[in-house]
């Protein structure tokens, strides 16, 4: 410790923690000179940001209260993906997946004679599941990387804070991100409020926060209003409850935090299960305040990579089993399009029908982002809505893969953590909660890229990471849109007249899960079909399809900012058609009357209700025992001990599960429950 003090090698050291959904961003300025004249003696050393995660090493084992992992990146403040940047020294450093213990020491290059330098690093958790856990750790900022990398007496410093005064370091929090940009803007008469919403096992702050930054960069393109970004926070870990759930909670927090007098328009973003929650909020809104609509202009409504049909037909039986009996919650049974009561219909169903239709009518622009391949989580038909020009779609991207822009394993690298990680959490994870399978590609046809559910749910925290030429050279980027088109009801109508167009007997290859489904699944696939063609009742779509390497279900939203990469041409498109300024609207009624039956009402404000399966495990639990032991252990528990038969229904689950997912590496414990 007196070593280090004595050499002056630590100008900056500081401790913090992050739980599920934070950020932290430490802006980095370090005064190269002061006076005009450079100085005769001035050295150029580099300077070096260390990262350290905290977490005991025990926790790396501790996945189902985190995972204790770390995101981080350093980048220049100048810097922005569409530059090319030249020199080496100016590249973004990241590290996708810091565990506990691991430390990454990144360069501060001062290869540059100016006055000034100043970087960004930025420190995001990963947690996923739960919301009293945080991820401690460290950052320092020193002029020797050996010492940073290997002396274990800086863990013994306190909160040192900067030590030099040519270093000024600044820490933002995830509330500075997401209001300090409203705070610092120009006070305008017109509030625009963008929504933003996350999916399943996700979160606005953290997961979004790419897409609000980009969001906000376009300020300048609306002179005589003020963008508010925004999303509620207060659903993360909570997404297993239901659509009507996490939808409710969303109107509400837009009606009692953002809306006030000088709101005079709306926008709306969600990804994946939010594509739906903001389309339940929006009719939660009509319903409790019909005025709401009338004072506030609806303009964007884009859903990103969202199952608005649900995912029933892409699935196994046994994924089925599962969500029907409630293993990820009211939200599987609502993707599962489940009902509880005969004459109930299903939710998303619902959704579908003309009280949101017509409040969807008076938006200027709905758009619909959709991958086409390598997203082992929803799968195209009901990302877009059925209706596409496949046979378009499937010779894009021959064309595509004839250039071998989609040739992922030649230009990705993967984190040196992946086989620990597979071993000792993916692996039986997915074996347990593969809540979404993968599209289903023929064997025949091997050059149309693929990948399972498996590698999705690994990739959300080992992502396949971008090589160094697509961060640094747009030039090294293709083109990732492959279809974009603006559907009609007649163009719907067009399809259905034609006999050779069945979706359920097509043999391209994005259909081959609707015609090869079971006899049992039939009448899913007429309920599907009935969804989509409800959607397109009245209402026209702008289908946006999309070509990504993998991760796509992660990398179209930009979930970090490196890491997830190959999603920034999906940003910069949505961005550029959506938030330039400009008045572009495909079909809005904006004089259009909400309709509205007594039946809608009830409907869309029915309380929710609480049941034995509404709340899923909140986190990835890996055995059947475990999931039993987490709905014993929360509210539920007497109502369970107490029927026998209830005992009996779940052993049925477990010996189904273990029937049909051969979980050789899951001890499934046989104690009574």
């Amino acid at each position: 410790m007196d070593e280090i003090d004595a050499n002056k090698d630590i100008l900056y050291h500081y401790r913090s923690s992050v739980k599920v959904g934070e950020i932290e961003r430490y802006l980095i300025e370090y005064i190269l000179y002061e006076d005009d004249e450079i100085p005769d003696d001035l050295k150029l050393d580099s300077l070096y940001v260390r990262l350290k995660n905290c977490s005991p090493l025990s926790f790396r084992a501790g996945y189902l209260a985190g995972p204790f992992i770390l995101y981080g990146d350093v980048r220049s403040n100048n810097y922005h993906h569409s530059q090319h940047i030249v020199s080496s020294a100016d590249y973004p450093q990241f590290e996708a997946n810091l565990q506990a213990q691991q430390v990454k020491v990144m360069e501060l290059s001062l290869h540059n004679i100016q006055s000034k330098y100043v970087w960004i690093l930025d420190v995001v958790s990963q947690i996923l599941f739960t919301t009293n856990t945080n991820v401690p750790f460290e950052v320092t900022v020193g002029m020797d990387r050996k010492m940073l990398e290997e002396n274990n007496e800086i863990e013994c410093l306190p909160h040192l804070g900067s030590t030099s005064n040519n270093l000024i370091v600044s820490r933002l929090t995830t509330d500075d991100l997401w209001k300090l940009p409203r705070e610092l803007a120009p006070k305008k008469d017109i509030k625009h409020l963008v929504i933003l919403t996350h999916g399943l096992h996700s979160n606005v702050s953290a997961d979004l926060s790419y897409l609000m930054e980009e969001i906000y960069k376009s300020q300048a393109n609306f002179p005589n209003e003020i963008l508010i970004v925004d999303g509620y926070f207060d659903n993360v870990c909570e997404t297993e409850k239901g659509v009507r759930y996490l939808g409710t909670r969303l109107a509400d927090y837009i009606i009692d935090n953002l809306y006030d007098a000088d709101v005079k328009k709306i926008s709306f973003v969600g990804h994946s299960l939010g594509g739906l929650v903001q389309t339940f909020a929006i009719g939660n809104l009509a319903a409790r305040y019909p005025w709401f609509f009338d004072k506030v202009k609806p303009v964007n409504f884009i859903t990103i990579a969202s199952p608005m049909l649900g995912i029933v037909t892409d699935n196994p039986a046994y994924i089925n089993l599962l969500l029907s009996f409630g293993v990820v919650g009211r939200t599987g049974k609502d993707l599962n399009l489940d009902v509880d009561l005969p004459d109930e219909k299903p939710l998303l169903y619902s959704l579908s029908g003309e009280f949101i239709r017509s409040i969807l009518r008076k938006f200027e622009r709905r758009t619909i982002y959709a991958n086409a391949v390598n997203d082992g989580i929803v799968p195209l038909y009901t990302s877009g809505l059925l209706y596409l020009d496949y046979d378009a779609i499937l010779k894009k991207l021959r064309e595509k893969e004839e250039n071998k822009s989609l040739s992922g394993p030649n230009n990705i690298t993967v984190s040196d953590n992946t086989a620990f990680f597979n071993k000792n959490f993916i692996s039986p994870l997915t074996k347990m909660l593969s809540l979404w399978a993968p599209q289903k590609f023929p064997e025949s046809d091997p050059k149309i890229p693929k990948v399972s559910f498996f590698q999705s749910a690994a990739s959300i925290l080992l992502p396949p990471l971008p090589d160094i030429n697509f961060i640094v050279n747009p030039k090294h980027r293709n083109d990732i849109i492959i279809h974009d088109k603006i559907y009609t009801e007649e163009d719907i109508k067009d399809v259905e007249k034609d006999p050779d167009s069945s979706f359920f007997n097509n043999k391209n290859i994005f259909l081959q899960a609707l015609s090869t489904v079971t006899s049992e699944k039939t009448k899913y696939q007429e309920l599907e079909k009935t969804i989509a063609i409800r959607w397109h009742k009245g209402l026209s779509w702008r289908k946006v399809i999309v070509a990504l390497k993998p991760d796509a279900h992660n990398n179209i939203i930009v979930r970090r900012r490196f890491s997830n990469a190959y999603g920034w041409p999906v940003i910069d498109h949505l961005i550029s058609e959506h938030f330039s300024g400009e008045n572009f609207e495909m079909d809005s009624q904006k004089d259009v009357s909400i309709t509205t039956t007594r039946e809608d009402l009830n409907w869309i404000k029915r309380p929710d209700e609480d049941g034995l399966f509404k709340e899923g495990p909140t986190g990835m639990i890996s055995t059947v025992g475990e999931i039993v032991e987490s709905f014993a252990k929360k509210r539920f528990s007497n109502l369970v001990d107490a029927t026998a038969s209830n005992e009996e229904s779940l052993r049925e689950i477990k010996d189904e599960v273990t029937q049909n997912l051969d979980l050789d590496m899951v001890d499934i414990p046989n104690e009574t429950i």
